[in-house]
């Protein structure tokens, strides 16, 4: 039996794979009069693929570049972005050495955000110096941070934070680009207009408004990895997207109460998810919490040291409504 659905599962993946792979090809034949054919690049975060940097020289007249090159972390192969040019030779050959490689990539890659498709008419040294300088940026107080766009889900953040100058900025080399979006449907991003390079500053620059939205929106990410961390086998059965769902209801929860440092954040989402989603609703922890509010105590001593009566009840708020057929709240 077990073999069966083994064996059901791998037919299944390689399925999956030839839809894929017909689908490239497809996109390798869209041509336009007026502009070169573009060809397929993909940008690999080898954070999630241990030992590509080993992998890559071992694929015959394979085009290949780190975004780290010449940057202060160029030194760390084993966890950089790699931009990967692919022949469209190589498709028509599933033994070819780029044709696996790909296939490889596509297959370890179908769980996570780590996998970019680009489309772009330009060569591998044009595209690789534009992207380049997107892994890192700097805020008006000349702070500096790395920016892993490479991962689909900063790079859907980005979106969101970049004006549309700077997002066509970042698009204008590509004539598409695709990426999965954070429930994994495959996105793609079409640019409305011709590819051209687009040369911008060595650094890119956000503003503080943009920087703390970035840094908010990545928060509920930051909480699942720390999360897991904590509980182990606890959250083994939670999936990454519904775990990621749970922690922003308590995020939107947790402002209720104005709470907004990390380490408060992260005790109260925590008693969110192992404890139950309106925990807060006991009556002992509304008390605690309107303290805190007030300033009468911290957020970190009202949501510690919680007598154990009071947490098993808690456990039992998503099932049990307040006397009044209703929930509490003590927004305003």
């Amino acid at each position: 039996m077990a073999g069966s659905v083994g064996m059901a599962k791998m037919s299944s993946v390689e399925s999956a794979w030839e839809q894929w792979r017909e689908r490239l090809l497809s996109r390798f034949e869209v041509s336009c009069e007026d502009e070169p054919r573009a060809g397929l690049y993909v940008l690999v975060d080898s954070r999630a693929r241990p030992g590509l940097d080993k992998l890559l020289p071992e694929v015959p007249s394979l085009g290949w570049v780190s975004l780290w090159r010449e940057s202060v972390l160029e030194s760390y192969t084993d966890i950089a972005p790699y931009l990967i040019q692919i022949d469209r030779l190589a498709f028509n050959n599933p033994r070819d050495l780029q044709s696996r490689l790909v296939r490889r990539l596509w297959r370890e890659g179908r769980e996570q955000h780590m996998l970019t498709w680009l489309w772009s008419p330009l060569a591998l040294e044009a595209l690789s110096s534009h992207f380049g300088r997107y892994s890192r940026y700097a805020t008006p107080d000349k702070r500096a941070f790395m920016l892993h766009f490479y991962d689909n889900r900063i790079l859907e953040r980005l979106r969101a934070v970049w004006t549309e100058e700077e997002a066509a900025s970042f698009l204008s080399p590509c004539a598409e680009i695709w990426y999965r979006e954070r429930d994994f449907e495959e996105a793609v991003w079409k640019n409305p207009g011709r590819p051209v390079a687009c040369a911008i500053d060595n650094e890119q620059m956000l503003s503080d408004d943009q920087h703390k939205k970035l840094l908010w929106l990545g928060r509920a990410d930051k909480l699942a990895m720390q999360l897991r961390e904590m509980y182990g086998s606890v959250l083994d059965g939670e999936s990454d997207v519904s775990l990621l769902r749970r922690i922003s209801e308590q995020l939107e929860r947790a402002a209720r109460y104005r709470i907004k440092c990390d380490d408060d954040l992260l005790n109260y989402v925590s008693k969110g998810i192992v404890i139950a989603t309106r925990f807060d609703e006991h009556p002992v922890m509304q008390e605690r919490l309107r303290g805190a509010m007030r300033a009468d105590t911290t957020y970190r001593e009202a949501l510690s040291e919680i007598d154990g009566e009071v947490l098993s009840q808690a456990s039992q708020m998503n099932d049990v409504p307040d006397s009044k057929g209703g929930r509490h709240d003590v927004r305003g």
